[in-house]
């Protein structure tokens, strides 16, 4: 009795130490964060007065007086020191735990993501799209979803997001929530943050409920692992406090499915999963593989038919209404955006894509050129000398005249540029010097090589056909997983470990561009078994694709080498360590630690 009371009083002790650690390094955090390149203003000054108000510039004249190496260690460092207290924490909380233990978990992770909403920065511009797409509705009464811009170019969130316009991604609950928000909050730029954040923040708080119900029902020796590995989660919390993203609120709904089932309304968390997908699309996948499952455990056809009618039908109509309530009518479907040419940014499929243009006839210097930069014509101001490789002491390919057109076909970044010559019909390189953009030439129609590098680079043959391959050998594979998921899936427990599989595999198969909170998805299923693989694998993603704030920043220095591997870095470096433990445990089992 008095190793036990020792026992639980030494684990009170760590568990305060850690939550004092939690908490202290993520109000340190902003301050890290602040000179990384994707570092963006709050504007949290604007509603608690004794903030700054940092600017786009003064955050990147801070990044620049930094330096790329003194602004990436601190921030790797505190990130580094608050997954060692998850570690720590997820391993010390096996088996039961006392109520008690479980509050203080809860009210760290929650006092953990309300400490940033001080935070003079973000480190992602989404509100501000969040807003943008809100406002167009709520403002100026038009369509966030069509493919020309419903608002002026003067929008002050539009200014702020910084990008070119994009028709919204996100389902119709999400553009409600975002309309009723950004008729409350107007043109205020801080309070539209915080507003944003504490949505974020109270459908984190409340998936953590769902979850935390559910497995006190279901796994109570589960119950404190699994609020620990979703709510202290280093990326949950930065995600959602930090930067406000909208995850947890299509979690939210996906771990109401789940407690929703365990209290035997499965036609109600069909419902719940399906309200999920129309906050973002991608969790429609778990909607199949739950009605899979239940209709497997139903033990006749007039309960399988029941089933089927009971879940469906109000899905369909809630579906239906929220639609026509947000007016979601898009000419950009997402699903053809997903899998363009250029849907490729921060995963390990962009370097694939490169190889497989190569692969499909393109030259290597080509494949090089980003999918978004438009050939054009030039002229020379001086004569100049067309060389075979970017040296003068390369072969000279012909002597090029003032009068004599010449086509870019590579962005002019250093002293040499790529060009094509229509007359000698080969591509060089000439040095930079002074030419003029000129019109097109007539005799480029007779030139079948330059009308194809001419057009557009997301456009060209090439690109084309490499998207083309690459989209139908992911896509087969992760139908091929979803049936593998499918067979497998043959009670709850395997409903819940296949589902979080099965997000974790889109980000291997069919997610192309990614960016790091998209790993919450994930935790949340992880959560909910947090004995099994794919959540232990989740919790080492969550690690891997923070370090893609680290090397977003590499574009342009020195380590630009490096850049394109930014996404082997973030996934596939992960899924190889945790694959080498795996091995490891599997040859040397420890047979007194639970595993399910």
């Amino acid at each position: 009795m008095a190793s036990g009371a020792t026992a639980r009083t030494g684990l009170r002790t760590v568990l305060w130490i850690c939550a004092a650690l939690l908490i202290g390094l993520h109000v340190l955090l902003p301050f890290t964060a602040a000179p990384l390149s994707q570092s963006e203003p709050s504007f949290a000054g604007e509603v608690f007065p004794w903030l700054g108000v940092p600017t786009r510039e003064s955050l990147h004249l801070l990044e620049t007086a930094t330096g790329q190496w003194r602004a990436c260690l601190p921030f790797t460092l505190v990130c580094a020191a608050l997954f060692v207290v998850y570690a720590k924490m997820f391993r010390a909380l096996r088996g039961v735990q006392p109520l008690a233990v479980q509050r203080i978990v809860f009210a760290a992770g929650a006092v953990a993501m309300l400490t940033y909403v001080f935070s003079p920065v973000m480190l992602s511009t989404d509100i501000f799209a969040y807003a943008m797409y809100g406002r167009a509705a709520s403002v100026y009464g038009g369509n966030p979803y069509a493919a020309t811009m419903p608002f002026p170019d003067t929008d002050p969130f539009y200014v702020q997001f910084g990008d070119e316009y994009l028709p919204s991604w996100y389902g119709p609950i999400w553009t409600l929530i975002s309309e009723a928000a950004t008729w409350f909050t107007g043109e205020r730029l801080g309070v539209t943050v915080l507003v944003f954040r504490l949505i974020s923040i109270a459908f984190a708080l409340a998936t953590s409920g769902f979850i935390w119900s559910s497995l006190r029902k279901y796994s109570p020796e589960n119950a404190a692992r699994g609020l620990v590995l979703f709510m202290w989660s280093p990326l949950l919390i930065m995600e959602t406090g930090l930067s406000g993203h909208n995850d947890p609120v299509m979690l939210a709904f996906v771990a109401l499915g789940v407690w929703l089932h365990l209290r035997g309304h499965k036609a109600c968390a069909v419902v719940a999963l399906t309200l999920s997908a129309l906050v973002k699309f991608l969790t429609g996948m778990l909607v199949p593989l739950y009605m899979l499952l239940v209709l497997r455990e139903s033990k006749t056809w007039r309960g399988r038919i029941s089933f089927v009618l009971r879940s469906a039908i109000p899905a369909g109509v809630v579906a239906f209404a929220l639609f026509h309530f947000a007016k979601a009518e898009t000419d950009v479907p997402v699903a053809h955006s997903a899998t363009a040419p250029d849907f490729y940014m921060n995963n390990f499929h962009e370097l694939i894509f490169n190889r497989l243009r190569v692969a499909v006839s393109d030259d290597a210097e080509s494949a090089k050129v980003g999918v978004f930069f438009h050939p054009y014509w030039v002229r020379p101001r001086e004569r100049t000398v067309l060389h075979a490789a970017q040296s003068a002491l390369s072969p000279v390919l012909r002597e090029i005249g003032t009068d004599e057109p010449l086509l870019l076909i590579a962005p002019h970044l250093t002293e040499w540029t790529r060009a094509y010559d229509p007359v000698s019909h080969q591509r060089g390189y000439f040095a930079a010097g002074q030419f003029d953009e000129t019109d097109r030439p007539s005799f480029a129609d007779s030139d079948p090589v330059a009308c194809e590098i001419e057009k557009p680079v997301l456009e060209q043959r090439t690109v084309l056909r490499a998207n083309r391959i690459l989209r139908i050998v992911t896509w087969l594979g992760f139908a091929a997983f979803g049936l593998f998921a499918a067979w497998r899936t043959r009670t709850f427990t395997d409903f819940l470990v296949w589902s979080g599989a099965s997000l974790i595999g889109s980000y291997f198969f069919i997610i192309t561009e990614i960016w790091p909170w998209y790993v919450n998805w994930a935790l949340a299923l992880g959560a909910l078994a947090p004995g099994r693989l794919p959540a232990r694998l989740a919790m080492m993603l969550s690690a891997g694709v923070l370090t893609l704030y680290l090397t977003l920043g590499w574009a342009g220095t020195r380590l630009a080498w490096a850049f394109p591997y930014r996404g082997a870095l973030a996934f596939v470096l992960p899924l190889l360590i945790f694959s080498a433990l795996w091995f490891l445990r599997w040859r040397h089992p420890a047979p007194h630690v639970r595993t399910d």
